[in-house]
């Protein structure tokens, strides 16, 4: 008999296989869903992080009528920012500073609304162990 004929091992074969098989649809579904758990948590701000310095001072640096460039180079890239398109494009760009937060609301790339809230920002923790 040749190697690959050997009854014996076709059957290891097939045994290696199906074991990969049922660990594929243990492991699978679990790591794919803790991968769009992740994601929605990104979606949500979970673990965002606190900017340097005050809320106060950030206030100073931008007014409504900023462009984005503007924004970025006075305050730096947002804690959260979530945004839509279409005939007229929106965001929100929040900013966790330790003593409150500040948001931005965008149309068209530029600052129309500017809020302020004092107190400890509350930031989403995750719920995963």
């Amino acid at each position: 008999m040749s190697g690959g004929d050997d009854p014996s091992r076709r059957r290891w074969l097939f045994a290696g296989l199906a074991a990969l098989v049922v660990l594929g649809a243990i492991w699978l579904p679990r790591w794919w869903e803790m991968r769009l758990y992740r994601q929605a948590e990104a979606l949500t701000g979970v673990g965002a992080k606190i900017q340097a310095g005050t809320l106060t001072d950030a206030r100073r640096r931008v007014d409504p009528g900023r462009t984005e460039p503007q924004v970025v180079a006075a305050l730096g890239r947002p804690s959260l920012s979530a945004a839509t398109e279409g005939s007229s494009s929106h965001a929100i760009w929040t900013y966790y500073y330790g003593d409150g937060t500040l948001t931005l609301n965008w149309t068209d790339g530029v600052v129309v609304r500017v809020g302020v809230s004092y107190g400890p920002p509350r930031i989403p923790t995750s719920r995963r162990r």
